[in-house]
């Protein structure tokens, strides 16, 4: 099936790109899959949005799971209170930031998938601009 090509959202989540840039950097974005409408976004840039939603990987092991999860709460500590929740099959990372603004990354087991995800980016870096938080 031909995939439509993808580009840089114009309403990125504030924290979305350094969350994404730091699994990236540690080798571990193949372990999810990116979902909702923050995927979409990439496809038809309609609405901003708050948050990442995204599931694991099949691939994704227990301590693949746990480094997944540390990792964005290492990318999100300097920013703010970080807290993680879990209910059902899903993880959440959540920061709320000095000025009360709040974010979360979502992460869902899959009970079916279409079709295998595409690979991540070699790097947010290098194909979008830096993330700027001001």
């Amino acid at each position: 099936m031909l995939q439509p090509a993808t580009r840089r959202p114009s309403r990125l989540p504030k924290y979305a790109e350094v969350c994404l840039e730091a699994l990236v950097e540690r080798g571990l974005a193949d372990f999810i899959s990116l979902g909702g409408a923050f995927a979409l976004l990439h496809y038809l840039d309609y609405r901003a949005t708050r948050d990442v939603d995204a599931w694991w990987s099949p691939d994704a092991g227990l301590r693949d799971r746990e480094r997944v999860v540390e990792t964005l709460k290492e990318a999100l500590r300097p920013h703010g209170t970080v807290q993680t929740r879990a209910w059902g099959d899903v993880v959440s990372v959540e920061l709320e930031d000095e000025i009360g603004e709040t974010f979360s990354f979502q992460i869902a087991a899959r009970s079916a998938m279409l079709e295998s995800p595409s690979r991540a980016r070699s790097s947010w870096k290098r194909s979008y601009e830096p993330a700027k938080l001001d």
